[in-house]
């Protein structure tokens, strides 16, 4: 297990350093260097990784159907992705080495560029061990629509629309998801409003059955996730001591009593910070059944994007101190979630210990 430690300590230090040094450096050159390391470190260990994830057995094996010719009634992107690889009698690794390259290609190009070393940082802690090693479809659509946020600032649905249509083809709840809240994302909403809103929510799942009356519209709507239903995924979330998620809702508090500040410096910030409250409502509905941690995971980008939005609202020494506590605060985080991710303790994440495909027989 040191080696896994290793491994993940370096690509969130090595990454999040070489992303500092491109958001500092005024040499073109030496951008173009840094923003390749950042981006390098984090790739390399996704493309040569073997067994990491929960979903790895169940890609290798949709790869084995497609390229049997066998239909496995997923998304046309996708789905082409892995016939082009075995046309061409390549590795099912490439399946891996594609969703890994263009999850985080889209990730940094939508990250912002001010503070893009919080970014990245947060990125890897938060996103990276569940949507690049496990969720690889969901991953990359997300990572798609967060780049096309920024038509949704400027009101160019087509184009939001375009980009969402290619999320869909790799993951069809997520793109469809994403597309409508275009039509609420860039409401300017009372902080106050959405406060209560957040407050209330949490009383009305947690004591009605609000829930399982959403999930059976979702299901009328995408038969093909009616398994879910019947699945582990129905189960209450085990959340431990609940310490991680009391720290991201007190966060989102905060930055949402900012809202006003942050917007501004940052007058796209009603876009993240709206989909930063679906993101925590999603969280809520995790604390009561599982399945909505998929949910939560399609707004991740949202809740990456307020927090460094919040930390560049400080003044410089402010800045440093607020961010040494929550940047902290979220490497614990990672680092718990890299102890307990192993199958003897957690077998809904398996990220430990790391192995490459040097490993596979």
């Amino acid at each position: 297990m040191i080696g896994t430690y290793i491994v993940y300590n370096f690509i969130i230090f090595g990454a999040t350093i070489s992303a500092y040094l491109y958001e500092k450096s005024d040499n073109k050159i030496n951008q173009i260097i840094f923003l390749s390391i950042a981006f390098f470190i984090p790739f390399f260990f996704l493309a040569i990784r073997y067994n990491i994830g929960t979903d790895y057995p169940n890609y290798v094996v949709y790869f084995e159907k497609i390229a049997s010719g066998i239909d496995t009634i997923k998304e046309p992107g996708y789905e082409l992705v892995n016939q082009i690889i075995a046309y061409y009698n390549l590795d099912v690794q490439w399946v891996f080495i594609f969703f890994g390259f263009f999850y985080l290609f889209f990730a940094y190009k939508a990250l912002p560029k001010k503070g893009f070393a919080f970014g990245v940082f947060l990125f890897i802690a938060i996103s990276y061990l569940y949507d690049g090693f496990s969720a690889i479809r969901q991953g990359v659509a997300v990572m798609i629509m967060a780049y096309a946020m920024k038509y949704i600032y400027s009101k160019e649905f087509k184009k939001y629309l375009f980009w969402s249509i290619m999320a869909m083809s790799f993951h069809l709840a997520s793109g469809f998801l994403l597309l409508i809240t275009y039509f609420i994302s860039n409401k300017n909403f009372n902080k106050y409003f959405l406060m209560l809103f957040m407050i209330f929510a949490y009383i009305l799942v947690i004591y009605t059955g609000i829930i399982e009356s959403m999930l059976n519209i979702v299901v009328s709507i995408f038969p093909k996730y009616a398994w879910y239903l019947q699945s582990e995924y129905m189960q209450p979330s085990s959340i431990g001591s609940g310490l991680g998620i009391l720290f991201k809702i007190f966060i989102a508090l905060i930055v949402i009593f900012f809202k006003d500040k942050i917007g501004t410096k940052y007058p796209e910030s009603n876009i993240v910070i709206n989909l930063y409250v679906l993101y925590i409502l999603f969280l809520i509905f995790r604390m009561k059944i599982m399945i909505f941690g998929r949910m939560e995971h399609m707004f991740i980008v949202s809740y990456i994007f307020s927090v460094v939005y919040f930390l560049n609202t400080f003044k410089k020494m402010s800045k440093i101190f607020v961010s040494i506590i929550i940047l902290s605060i979220y490497y614990l985080i990672f680092m718990k979630y890299i102890i307990t991710g192993t199958k003897d303790i957690d077998n809904s994440v398996h990220i430990s210990p790391y192995q490459t495909i040097l490993e596979r027989r």
